[in-house]
């Protein structure tokens, strides 16, 4: 259990004891019922304090003048500088303390700390909140692994020659990037910076998070909820120009610069974007005079930044982090056999996996944990750590399920891009259970703290793909648990929810969407539109698509990338729906290189049942760029639909190989080779059934049906089993949820087997997809 030392003065102590009753004696230590009688006073201090996790600071004119408070903040310092406690934690409780008191301690002066706050309940959860954290923290070996860091030298070298120039120039922005997500991109920053003398060793930077879909107006948010500044509120970013909500966030950006504060962006997406280019709003707020010779931000990135434009632009630093090289792996792969206390396991057991191991760090960590789990499971299941990624994925999904209720908030987690830790327990509970599980998720590597210091976790980007891409939910009780605390959050007010946590705020928005409720106009976020548009699109709904889109267009204040995506995703809806205003948003996509032009159009002959016509704009998609796996999957189902099986059998094989794990991918790559009208070799009979092994395996919501109809179609053009093969097909046709599958594989046998009857029976039945 986790403690908070409560530092305040006498003067101030009506206040403080009503925090202490609330917190209970177990959690805090305050004078009159911590210290022991008999004893000194300095020396009962200095011994709470060595046991506490947090010294919480009450700042007051009274503390400030307290000699006692004054030895106190005196030997916090110190207790943290040699990490006896986890943290500070000042609380203004006096209106007439600003943060640039002179009497306050330049290393206290953070930003999102140091605001009067008069809102008891607002400390208690402050306090709490924190607890919570160094608890999950410092369990087990967490600080070990923290403070884990092996190799990079060359990168370090690389950045301590571009830091220490002749000019004395300091870059706004330093970019980390890789597409790996746990490559050690954020651990890289952090011990350049402390190598450099840019921030102290126990410093943790701000940290907040901007994914794909997100934009300048989440920036802002999330900047504000770091440090809070009630003028926000008022904004109605709706009716702001892109010009005036960038002045909005240079306002908040210059505060944390005069607390000498580096804000970290966890960008998956959102500020370097795919195409290499930086995001628009971005590229704006740094070329700001007040930024520069100032170093602000570090991104730990995803995509890699046009290197050539940022070069001209002189504001930032580049440096892709690399896997690690044999060596560094060895390193790294030996200190976290250490950590998990596993040193003595049989010399060709660590070679053998060493082996095996590609320098990616999260990947290393996934082999010691499993191999800590069960040794000899983890060699038999070496191709798991080898295929990384989806196999990697899967493989985590799988122990994760050990314990249920981990496995229920890593799926939460999944289908949000932060979570507090406060909504946490709200849902799942405030009991140990909780924070075992998130224990346990941690171990895995499987999130990070985000948003200020340890208050919001969020998910493993790759692993909520995977997740996401799954189809995957969470069990109806905590699905109802969720509702029920955001109906909650909607009574108390938007404003003040906001105010409290952004993630229940943005679950609670979310909640109104999916109920199809009105947002009020000031709250109208595009990343949050957009989100819900692609869940609409995915769940069939394309009209009410469209007209989200619509209403998201009538408002032209939002960031370039915010409005194509939204374009693209109406063009879609419109081509599904065979809609020809189709037409009136195509242009969009008629510049550059057409790739997009091109598909879509594909996409929209394909469903308007013009199969020649696709065909010929997709092999204009393939001509640009020859492994777009999107507008092969499409060429598949055309040529499936056509029973060209031969003509798909290489373009299935292609995409199947590409990414093994998509059940559709495996499906497509079954049919095509399972119907051609060839006899099938003995290699190509243990292939179809490692195809349907494979399926069996997924984690997806729909491989049980596409699992079925697999079977099938095994019995029939395999084992040359009828009977079997249509009973098969009836029974999924009964108990599947996507009837559509079954219903097309019966529909091909019985064309098959001359079954005119029967085929036009089931022609005529209706299914859904």
């Amino acid at each position: 259990m986790s403690k908070a030392f409560l530092s305040h003065s006498s003067k101030d102590k009506d206040l403080v004891r009503r925090v202490a009753n609330v917190l209970g004696n177990k959690n805090c230590a305050i004078d009159e019922i911590s210290f022991e009688t008999g004893r000194q006073t300095l020396t009962e201090i200095f011994r709470e304090l060595a046991t506490s996790d947090i010294f919480v600071l009450f700042i007051s004119n009274n503390s400030l003048q307290s000699e006692w408070v004054i030895k106190e903040i005196e030997h916090a310092g110190f207790n943290l500088t040699e990490d006896i406690i986890d943290r500070i934690l000042p609380i203004v409780i006096d209106p007439s303390i600003t943060y640039d008191d002179p009497r306050i301690p330049k290393w206290i002066s953070k930003p999102y700390n140091l605001k009067y706050t008069k809102n008891e309940a607002l400390i208690v959860k402050k306090i709490k909140q924190s607890l919570r954290e160094v608890c999950l923290k410092n369990n087990k070996f967490n600080r070990d692994l923290e403070k884990n860091f092996v190799g990079r030298n060359a990168e370090m070298e690389h950045f301590e020659n571009d830091i220490n120039n002749l000019d004395g120039w300091t870059p706004t922005y330093i970019v980390a990037y890789n597409y790996f997500e746990g490559i050690g991109r954020r651990t890289f920053l952090k011990n350049a910076l402390r190598k450099a003398n840019y921030i102290e060793p126990y410093y943790e930077p701000v940290i907040i998070t901007i994914d794909g879909k997100e934009s300048l107006e989440n920036f802002i948010y999330k900047l504000n909820t770091v440090n809070p500044d009630a003028s926000i509120m008022e904004h109605d970013l709706s009716t702001k120009s892109m010009e005036e909500k960038v002045n909005i966030a240079k306002a908040l950006v210059k505060e944390f610069i005069n607390f000498r504060e580096i804000i970290f962006i966890i960008d998956d997406g959102g500020i370097v974007l795919p195409h290499h280019e930086i995001v628009g709003w971005f590229r704006d707020l740094v070329q700001d005079e007040i930024f520069a010779n100032n170093l602000v931000f570090c991104l730990v990135s995803r995509y890699k930044p046009n290197e050539k434009t940022l070069h001209k632009e002189h504001l930032s630093l580049v440096y892709r982090i690399p896997e690690l090289s044999k060596s560094e792996t060895q390193n790294l792969f030996l200190k976290l056999l250490h950590i998990h206390q596993m040193d003595n396991i049989p010399r060709n057991d660590k070679e053998f996996f060493l082996s095996k191991l590609g320098g990616i760090p999260s990947q290393i960590n996934l082999a010691v944990f499993m191999m800590e789990t069960d040794l000899m499971n983890a060699r038999r299941n070496i191709n798991d750590i080898v295929e990384y990624s989806d196999f990697y994925c899967s493989t985590l999904l799988e122990q994760v399920k050990s314990n249920p209720l981990a496995y229920q908030i890593m799926l939460l987690l999944a289908r949000n891009e932060i979570i507090s830790l406060s909504v946490l327990e709200k849902v799942f509970g405030e009991g140990t259970g909780t924070w075992d599980a998130l224990q346990m998720l941690y171990d895995l590597s499987l999130y990070n703290y985000a948003l200020g210091e340890y208050d919001y976790v969020k998910l493993n980007p790759t692993v909520a793909d995977y997740i996401n891409r799954s189809k995957l939910a969470m069990d109806k009780q905590y699905s109802l648990k969720l509702s029920e605390v955001m109906k909650k959050a909607l009574a108390e007010g938007l404003d003040e929810v906001l105010a409290n946590d952004y993630s229940e705020f943005m679950l609670t928005l979310q909640q109104m969407l999916e109920e199809r409720k009105k947002i009020p106009a000031k709250y109208f976020m595009p990343s949050l539109i957009l989100k819900n548009v692609i869940k609409e699109y995915d769940s069939g709904h394309y009209d009410y698509v469209i007209s989200l889109c619509l209403d998201l267009l009538k408002n032209t204040n939002y960031d370039e990338q915010i409005l194509w995506e939204t374009k693209y995703r109406l063009t879609l809806a419109y081509a599904r729906t065979k809609d020809e205003h189709f037409f009136d948003y195509i242009g969009n996509f008629d510049n550059g290189n057409k790739l997009d032009y091109y598909f879509l159009l594909g996409f929209y002959y394909r469903h308007k049942g013009e199969s020649a016509r696709a065909l010929e704009y997709y092999s204009k998609v393939l001509k640009l760029a020859p492994e777009h796996s999107r507008t092969m999957r499409e060429m598949v189902n055309i040529r499936l639909s056509l029973g060209q099986y031969d003509e798909a059998l290489d373009l299935a094989r292609q995409n199947y190989l590409h990414r093994k794990t998509n059940i559709y991918h495996i499906q497509s790559y079954f049919i095509a080779l399972i119907r051609r009208r060839k006899s099938l070799t003995n290699d190509e009979r243990c292939e179809l059934q490692g195809l349907i092994n494979e399926v069996e395996r997924s984690n997806h919501t729909k491989a049980t049906d596409v699992c079925r109809c697999m079977q099938g179609e095994y019995a029939y053009y395999v084992e040359h089993k009828l009977d079997k093969s249509i009973f098969i097909l009836k029974d999924a046709l009964n108990i599947n949820e996507n009837k559509m599958y079954p219903k097309k594989s019966l529909l091909e046998i019985y064309r098959r087997q001359g079954m005119t009857a029967a085929a036009k029976e089931l022609e005529l039945l209706k299914v859904d997809e």
